[in-house]
């Protein structure tokens, strides 16, 4: 399951990074950079938030133990150093 959710992560850094326009910057379009990049952080943030709810609820109705976000920051290490 990390696994996955590390690829779902770096696939959002992806995109992320695709919306931001290197041209806009050196354009002089600063409005609609500053744009890109709070949505882009504000997505990742979202990302991880998403996650740990999804996590909560998988442990307050599953019988199975042992699936935890908690001890495994990995998955969300890249999007913290891409935020």
């Amino acid at each position: 399951m990390k696994g996955l959710l590390t690829k779902i992560s770096n696939q959002i850094i992806k995109r992320c990074r695709a919306k931001i326009n290197k041209d806009d910057m050196l354009e002089g379009d600063v409005e609609k950079c500053m744009l890109d990049l709070d949505e882009s952080i504000a997505c990742c943030k979202e990302w991880k938030i998403i996650c740990l709810k999804m996590q909560g609820l998988i442990k307050k109705y599953s019988s199975r133990k042992g699936w935890s976000l908690d001890d495994d920051e990995t998955i969300f290490a890249e999007n913290e150093a891409f935020i």
